[in-house]
């Protein structure tokens, strides 16, 4: 191999390796314990802090900050808290929980405290700030100790979930006993009295989420642990158990969680044994994604050594675009009814105006030959995208910089547009359905101009119809704009091709008009 091929591959492996990045997501110093929230774009991930010289039980005596923007490269921003921080702690800096609410930030913190031991002696205390990075104000006096009525022996693990209606809950426990407390609106004092939560299996690490109206329940199940689930209607239960969504991790006897929406992703938060020198007690964070099922259930985490793809989450810039499927390099094209992916052509049917809505991720999509909306005007599984004379708008998220964004049906139940059956065919059409994370999913926005004309490389020759059926489809003698009508004529197909696709089409006698004229053909 010369010195030039060797300085192209070696180019082309660090370009590709700057796409991942690798879990754990950091190798030092060891982290454990994740939890995380979006705040302007950025994903911001608290964590423990097992030191280096623990080996034969757990030393942690701070917390860690880190920030990415990308999941690839991630800003360590040192200890913002530690236990010398807590006023009434005496050590032990275990798992705690920071969430963003109402332009506050919050962290629920769990350490032994100085004076009050009735059973492991560890209490719950929250901080409060301005910012995730701080400055910290911890709260004189904890929110849960063994003086609480109904707590339990090993007050920790807390974790915050604030519902619809606006009512915030703490949750917490292990050793099997898990409990929640209602909390003023604060977020800085309980109100009522810590009622028993029933889930199968608890043993430590509880999560609440919700998602598509289902609450989540997911914790940590036996020891060395697996991370189970349950899930509910509502959030006081009953919680049915729907089994593991993390199996148990090699070399680490604990399993703990934590699960986020950010961007184009639901991601699982979670630690390994797998930085180097890592074990029972040096563990480390990783990521990976989470995907839910059609039935609502989540499914297994497949844990990865690279973690997801680098993304991009800055918006998309207004502009005329022609979209393509990853998976088959096939461009989107209004067809009428519906919207099916076509090899690219001089079409404006294949051409696309984006513009983006307000501050957030809501765009407008308008075809520039038909003047049309791309639309999902259903969000039933499997019903057809289309164009609509309404300018609607589409949530787009970015899945990744290598393969490009989501187009979201319904972003608050996780339904996308997919190529049906991961087709690589032209005239396959956009569905909708739940995200998977395969690249049918996946759209390029590959800026474009308009040609001015409806069709690719039209002419005003005769056309001429050299074959039809409906598995090989209609074979024209040159590329033109057509159209595909049954009788009585209703629009099926639009485009601009040699080619009209025929497979999703009924039996019997149809219409195609080119500028040439119309003709009548029998599909068979």
């Amino acid at each position: 191999m010369n010195r030039t091929t060797l300085s192209a591959l070696i180019g082309l492996l660090a370009s590709a390796a700057s796409l991942r990045a690798a879990n754990p997501i950091v190798p030092s110093p060891y982290t454990t314990d994740p939890c995380a929230f979006e705040y302007h774009d950025t994903l911001w991930i608290f964590t423990g802090h097992d030191e280096n010289n623990a080996t034969t039980g757990f030393v942690q005596n701070n917390w860690l900050l880190f920030s990415t923007t990308d999941l690839v490269n991630f800003k360590s921003w040192g200890s913002p808290l530690g236990v010398g921080n807590i006023p009434w702690s005496r050590g032990a800096a275990f798992a705690g929980d920071a969430r963003h609410h109402n332009g506050k930030f919050y962290w629920y913190l769990p350490s032994i405290h100085k004076s009050i031991k009735v059973h492991e002696g560890f209490a719950i205390g929250v901080a409060v700030a301005d910012h995730p990075t701080g400055p910290w104000k911890v709260l004189p006096d904890p929110l849960i100790t063994d003086n609480t009525p109904n707590s339990v022996d090993l007050n920790i693990d807390p974790a915050l979930f604030v519902d619809d209606d606006g009512t915030p809950w703490l949750y917490w426990g292990s050793w099997g006993a898990a409990r929640r407390i209602k909390l003023k609106p604060s977020l800085t004092e309980t109100t009522g009295n810590a009622e028993t939560v029933n889930a199968a299996g608890f043993f430590e690490a509880p999560w609440v989420h919700k998602f598509n109206g289902n609450y989540y329940f997911t914790y940590a199940s036996g020891y060395p642990s697996t991370i189970n689930y349950s899930m509910s209607k509502t959030l006081a239960g009953p919680w049915t158990s729907k089994g593991v969504v993390n199996t148990k991790i090699p070399g680490s006897e604990t399993n703990h969680e934590s699960i986020v929406r950010f961007g184009g992703h639901w991601l699982f938060l979670y630690h390994t044994a797998d930085a180097p020198g890592g074990g029972v007690y040096r563990r480390s964070v990783s990521i990976d994604d989470l995907y839910y099922d059609t039935d609502g259930s989540m499914k297994q985490i497949v844990r990865t050594t690279t973690g997801p793809k680098k993304v991009d989450n800055s918006p998309l810039k207004n502009g005329t675009y022609r979209i393509k499927a990853k998976h088959s390099g096939l461009v989107l094209q209004d067809a009428g009814t519906r919207i099916v992916q076509l090899a690219a052509s001089a079409s404006d049917s294949q051409v696309w105006n984006l513009e983006r809505s307000g501050t957030g991720r809501s765009y407008r999509i308008r075809n520039a030959a038909t003047g049309r909306h791309l639309s999902f005007p259903s969000t039933e599984l499997q019903s057809k995208a289309s164009t609509s004379a309404t300018a609607g708008e589409l949530v787009i998220q970015n899945f990744s910089v290598e393969d490009g964004y989501l187009l979201y049906a319904d972003s608050s139940k996780d339904l996308v547009g997919d190529i049906l059956d991961i087709s690589k065919d032209a005239g396959k059409e956009m569905i909708v359905w739940i995200r998977s994370g395969t690249q049918n999913q996946t759209f390029l926005f590959e800026p474009a101009t308009t040609s001015g004309l409806a069709g690719s490389r039209s002419t005003a020759s005769e056309v001429r119809i050299l074959s039809a059926s409906l598995k090989s489809g209609i074979q024209l003698d040159h590329p033109t704009d057509w159209e595909l009508r049954t009788l009585p004529e209703k629009l099926l197909l639009r485009g601009a091709s040699d080619h009209i696709p025929t497979e999703n089409t009924a039996r019997g006698m149809h219409i195609v008009t080119t500028k040439s004229g119309s003709a009548p053909i029998l599909l068979r």
